[in-house]
């Protein structure tokens, strides 16, 4: 069962809820109903209390969707796609397919969403002094949680909006991927010095933040570098050209027999006459299936597919987002070869490798 549900579409991005998001609305709601002002409405009457209770904790989500939402919109003008908003139990995340390298355009991304942040705070704050009673309370923790939720996006460190505001800076003197190992690397050193401070000061949350963030710049930093190393090949490079193939008038008896002896637990399925891909069978294909059923009764039509004129990163990112190990190589609907998990992998540890040797040498 899919553990989100769309709420609404706004200029074509889809804005989804997790599950999760309902534990921390409640959990919202039940602080600000015990506290009182100038972070709940302990001092309100029922049902006013209940009522804005609610509508804070909602709002506090409203305001994290307008936040990503301008990342969103100022990305899509630079023609990023964006897959969707999905808000969860610890905030929300534009789903974009691609941040540009251009350091102006992510800037001008990057600090799209702590400025919305921004005006939201100062607007509440006007809000707030200008009015009485529990619309006034609501304005003052609006004003409140987004002027924390500007200053901590801005923190310089992947991955937060700050990392990225850092790494456009330094990519305008040097190359992106430098630009990236740099930032990810005082992104750690803030990481490290917050756990330090969080562990003398038993604060579990600083901790926690702390490891959020040296994992979030760990991975910024380790897709770049793959995406450099990845990059200068393309798929027909890398590939591997003899495919072990099955047809579709295979048996499944025999598909076993493939499994066991390459130790592969998928096959593309090929039209012998012209090598046309017509599918895939795995494992979980013919599992409980009868021996001597034929492969097109019980094979996948739905191929992810890449091409030999791809970048290898392609090939990485498909794998990644999709949790696959294989992925056929297809030109003019024919099979052409196949790349592994594995061949990215080599060809990874012999760049690393060669980079170590001019190192040496130098």
């Amino acid at each position: 069962m899919d553990a989100s549900l769309r709420i609404a579409r706004v200029k074509g991005i889809e804005i989804m809820i997790h599950w999760s998001l309902f534990i921390i609305l409640f959990i919202l709601s039940s602080y600000f109903y015990v506290s009182s002002e100038p972070f709940g409405f302990a001092n309100l009457k029922e049902p006013e209390r209940i009522a804005f209770s609610i509508l804070a904790s909602i709002f506090v989500f409203i305001a994290v969707l307008l936040h990503e939402l301008a990342h969103s919109l100022v990305a899509m003008k630079f023609g990023v796609k964006v897959k969707g908003i999905m808000l969860f139990i610890f905030g929300g995340v534009a789903m974009m397919e691609k941040i540009p390298k251009n350091p102006k355009e992510e800037l001008a991304i990057a600090l799209a969403g702590p400025l919305a942040s921004l005006t939201i705070a100062i607007l509440s704050f006007i809000i707030a002094l200008n009015t009485a009673g529990g619309i006034s309370m609501f304005f003052l923790i609006s004003a409140y949680f987004n002027s924390i939720l500007t200053i901590f996006n801005l923190i310089p460190a992947f991955p937060m909006d700050g990392g990225r505001v850092l790494r456009s800076l330094i990519a305008r003197r040097t190359s992106y991927s430098k630009a990236t190992k740099t930032a990810a690397g005082i992104g750690k050193a803030i990481a490290i010095a917050m756990g330090i401070i969080g562990f003398f000061g038993v604060n579990i949350w600083l901790m926690l933040i702390a490891l959020f963030i040296y994992l979030g710049a760990s991975e910024e930093e380790k897709i770049v570098t793959a995406e450099d190393l990845f990059s200068r090949f393309s798929i027909g490079d890398i590939m591997t050209k003899e495919v072990i193939s099955v047809s579709p008038e295979t048996k499944v008896g025999e598909v076993i027999d493939l499994m066991f002896r390459h130790k592969h637990l998928g096959y593309p399925v090929v039209k012998v006459k012209d090598r046309e891909l017509v599918g895939i069978v795995t494992l979980k294909d013919i599992m409980n299936v009868d021996p001597n059923a034929k492969v097109e009764e019980v094979m996948s039509r739905e191929v992810l597919t890449i091409s030999p004129k791809d970048r290898a990163f392609e090939a990485f990112k498909i794998m990644s987002e999709k949790g696959i190990g294989r992925i056929p190589v297809v030109e003019d609907g024919k099979l052409v070869g196949i790349v592994s998990r594995s061949d990215l992998m080599k060809i990874k540890e012999l760049l690393e490798f060669l980079e170590v040797l001019e190192w040496k040498r130098s």
